[in-house]
């Protein structure tokens, strides 16, 4: 073997000890940068050469060492199943996170339950019954009306606000998503320019890497690579990260006259082009149930609801069960327009439409007042001269409907015109009392539409409580097992991928021997060659 082959070995060693020593220094450099996958030099013998004259000799002389790739030490397959169960995750949290806050806007898991509003109230009625003309029991009953009502109308503006709150989510999320698009689309071309040029782009991989695993909380993914390097990624089976670009998500209402909104795809012409089909069953089993945001739009709903939802078992069962606080919100204001359409349709009762001013069985107030409602809507009064002004679905502002009632003004002012006295000649007779409270007993509606078993006020609200609590702690387990799952997808993804400072500094000291050994080697070849060339006499002449 010649000096010359040799030297080639020796230097072949040196850049290669080189190479493999800034690969491990930029691992360690990199040991907390957030999704970077520990780098690997992989070596292979540099081609041979045939000394003898004679090929069939068999004898060959290596040239050294030649680095093959710089790989990134990953696990496709794991990549794969921690986006899946990251977005199954991601799902059940957005549902979760919706649960928890009707809890709390109830105030049963701490403070002040509504529940514990609706029993004082109930007692103040019963109290009433004992001295109907007391007008410390009477303040007791306004005084509780107005908790009662505030309680009510307080919990509907924070449900709504909730809503709102979640549809600004939807709002970010969808501009977060369309942004991800696009890094994707740019990290895409540089990825297949640098390695189409001989270059490694392993950092611009863990970028878009990176940038999947966050995707994959908010929407279910597909991806794949091309041979160049490039990857394409569908939504919801729609293309969103193509060749050279990227589709954007737009917003539009999510029905009409409503101010929440959904996402659609912009560069479909189609009107069916929403970006999630919300209507059918979602679950494990249909592996539909992925993506925090398909969980935000499915818990928020597409309008505010109300107790004229329930009325029909189509349209609740289509649209209004499925979002959980859609369905809180129309099986809350049942019970509230229940409980004030029962008193003051004993108070203030409705004779062919008309308000009872002349009838002689009353009831009356102290002061010989007739048709005076307890509770009273914002901005429509109960009757327009002898007219009594109906409840109509279509105009909100006309129903008895939590956050657009209030307790009548005349009554705050006069307790004396609270009409529960059956007679003018007896004012402690109590039977318009007792009628409310037998009423109160009685069963008012369903937790649902459809179901057989009709509630009264308790009942219902206990029944609406615990259909909350269990479909929470459903929605709870089903994160947690979600979560744990992905922890140990992740700790396998984490175990191949992570940088070990131990192992790199171990690997550090070995290529730093082996890059010492080869500079010795040219060292030693300079010193021989140097020695041949003083002995053949050639140095002088």
């Amino acid at each position: 073997m010649s000096s010359i082959s040799s030297l080639s070995a020796a230097v072949s060693a040196l850049m290669s000890s080189q190479t493999a020593l800034n690969t491990t220094a930029h691992n360690l450099a990199n040991v907390n940068t957030p999704g970077y996958v520990r780098q690997q030099v992989l070596m292979k013998d540099n081609s041979y050469m045939n000394p003898g004259r004679n090929a069939t000799t068999g004898f060959y002389v290596g040239l050294g060492v030649d680095i093959q790739q710089i790989r990134q030490i990953r696990d496709q397959f794991l990549d794969q199943a921690f986006r899946q169960e990251n977005s199954r995750q991601g799902f059940y949290t957005a549902q979760n996170n919706s649960i928890e806050e009707i809890e709390t806007i109830l105030g049963e898991i701490e403070g002040e339950s509504f529940s514990e509003v609706l029993n004082q109230l109930w007692v103040s009625i019963n109290e009433l019954s004992k001295s109907p003309d007391g007008l410390e029991t009477r303040g007791a009953l306004v005084q509780n009306a107005v908790l009662f009502i505030n309680r009510a109308n307080l919990i509907s503006d924070q449900l709504n606000s909730y809503q709102k709150n979640m549809n600004t989510q939807v709002m970010d999320m969808v501009k977060e998503i369309n942004s991800i698009g696009e890094q994707i689309s740019k990290l895409n071309g540089i990825i297949v320019k640098q390695e189409l040029s001989g270059g490694n782009a392993n950092d611009y991989r863990d970028q878009r890497n990176l940038l999947l695993d966050k995707l994959s909380t908010m929407v279910d993914i597909k991806y794949k690579e091309d041979m160049k390097g490039s990857i394409t990624v569908q939504i919801e089976g729609t293309d969103f990260v193509t060749l050279g670009g990227y589709n954007k998500m737009g917003l539009t209402a999510a029905e009409p006259f409503s101010s929440l909104v959904k996402p659609i795809w912009t560069h479909l012409s189609s009107t069916n082009n929403d970006v999630f089909q919300l209507g059918g069953v979602i679950n494990s089993e249909r592996d539909n149930d992925k993506g925090k945001l398909k969980g935000l739009l499915l818990s928020r709903g597409t309008k505010q609801a109300n107790y004229t939802d329930m009325a029909d078992e189509t349209t609740y069962l289509e649209k209004i069960k499925p979002s959980i606080i859609m369905k809180a919100q129309a099986q809350f204001d049942k019970l509230v327009h229940g409980v004030v359409t029962l008193i003051n349709d004993i108070m203030a009762p409705n004779i062919n439409g008309t308000p009872p001013t002349q009838d002689p069985d009353g009831p009356f107030g102290l002061d010989g007042s007739q048709g005076i409602e307890l509770f009273t809507r914002k901005s429509v009064s109960r009757y327009t001269g002898a007219n009594y002004n109906e409840e109509d679905p279509a105009d909100p502002y006309s129903l008895y409907s939590a956050g657009n009632i209030t307790v009548n003004q005349a009554i705050l002012d006069d307790y004396d015109k609270i009409c529960i006295s059956g007679t003018m000649t007896d004012l402690s007779d109590n039977s318009v009392i007792q009628d409310i409270l037998t009423k109160w007993q009685e069963p008012f509606s369903t937790i649902e539409p459809g179901l057989s078993s009709e509630l009264n006020f308790n009942e219902y609200y206990n029944d609406y409580i615990s259909d909350i609590g269990n479909n929470g702690n459903s929605v709870y387990n089903k994160m947690a097992n979600q979560e744990q799952m992905v922890i140990q997808i992740h700790n396998q993804r984490s175990s191949r991928m992570e940088v070990s400072s131990d192992e790199e500094l171990s690997n550090m000291i070995k290529f730093q021997h082996s890059y010492n050994a080869a500079a010795k080697v040219i060292s030693t070849l300079d010193q021989m060659m140097e020695q041949i060339v003083k002995s053949t006499g050639i140095v002088g002449r």
